[in-house]
């Protein structure tokens, strides 16, 4: 996708695609998406500037320390860290899937080249369901 002599009108491929993810993607989505696939630095364009993901664990977990005096508090810490845990999952899917589907829309074919499928863990597993 990066080579630069694939060009179509006077830009390249994946000048095209990078314009396409910078307009469609939150800072947040694309800093998640540049840790999990790192490989695509080139293509999902440099970093803009420093995040702040109010969904995080570690934010859900001191905005929770408060209640955590009483067994409620605690039960209600381990509930929303693990919702929160979730949510960034599912959000994290869905990135993935509108970044094939961008990249998909933009070239006329493209292969998905899967390698030591029988090493993957459940969090690769539950991904790859969710592209299908």
């Amino acid at each position: 996708i990066t080579v630069e002599h694939n060009k179509t009108g006077g830009l390249s491929v994946a000048t095209l695609i990078r314009d396409k993810i910078q307009s469609e993607f939150h800072d947040e989505d694309m800093e998640q998406l540049r840790r999990v696939l790192p490989g695509c630095a080139e293509l999902l364009g440099a970093r803009r500037s420093s995040l702040f993901c109010p969904s995080s664990q570690a934010d859900a977990a001191t905005l929770l320390r408060r209640d955590s005096s009483s067994k409620l508090g605690d039960v209600k810490r381990r509930v929303s860290l693990a919702l929160a845990g979730k949510e960034s999952i599912s959000r994290m899917h869905y990135a993935v899937r509108r970044l094939l589907k961008i990249v998909c829309s933009s070239l006329k074919g493209v292969v998905l080249f899967i390698d030591d499928l029988q090493w993957s863990d459940s969090a690769t597993l539950d991904l790859l369901k969710s592209i299908v």
